[in-house]
């Protein structure tokens, strides 16, 4: 009889174990799987959680990103920012020319899985007129430029140090993706990391708009 009751408990046991490691496991899956990870954009705390694709953020110019659905067409708030040599860049210099902006930063695992997209994307296009922007968000050049010449990555890095230029887009969460048409209006927009065939299909929308 008591050996009984002790394999009953020992099969009882056994049965939470593996149902506990299950979603444990499930746990960690779903980390990794998550695409964005939130930012708070006055100081450089993450945490890494889904923003979720019906959450609304309306920028400082008054248009809202609401999941992946294009924003009306709106002319996209002009910046000018340091690139790693010191050299000031405003957007408006590239009117005339279809802009990929990217928001990121280092230590966000998503978009660090983008990254070598994004490289590809610049070597094919790198001479026509698509023009890749990759804002960091609240990091220093030493560690920004650490990690673009590790990766040996070629395409234009700005520094967002205080922040400010993803407030005044709206941003929450990394990475975020606007795609901005020659005469300097959002016509598309993407959250989270993207491949390079999502890349190029948000690439070619240009020519439809």
């Amino acid at each position: 009889m008591k050996k009984n009751i002790v394999i009953w408990i020992l099969s009882i046991a056994l049965i939470f174990f593996a149902v506990y490691t299950v979603k444990n496991d499930q746990g960690k899956k779903d980390a990794e799987n998550t695409n964005a990870t939130n930012i708070d954009t006055t100081n450089t705390n993450a945490a890494n959680t889904d923003l979720g694709t019906e959450q609304n953020i309306t920028s400082d110019s008054g248009w809202q990103l609401k999941g992946n659905t294009p924003p009306e067409k709106v002319l996209a708030p002009d910046f000018t920012l340091k690139d790693l040599n010191g050299n000031e860049v405003s957007l408006v210099d590239y009117r005339g020319k279809n802009v990929y902006l990217n928001f990121w930063a280092t230590w966000c695992p998503p978009c660090r899985s983008e990254m070598p997209e994004i490289e590809k994307l610049y070597q094919e296009t790198k001479d026509g007129d698509l023009v890749i922007l990759a804002i960091d968000i609240g990091e220093d050049n030493k560690t920004v430029t650490n990690f673009i010449k590790e990766n040996q990555y070629n395409f234009k890095v700005l520094l967002d140090e205080k922040n400010e230029i993803a407030s005044a887009y709206g941003i929450s969460s990394i990475p975020v993706s606007l795609f901005i048409d020659k005469d300097g209006y959002i016509v598309n927009q993407q959250i989270g990391a993207m491949s390079l065939e999502q890349m190029k299909g948000y690439i070619d929308s240009f020519e439809s708009n």
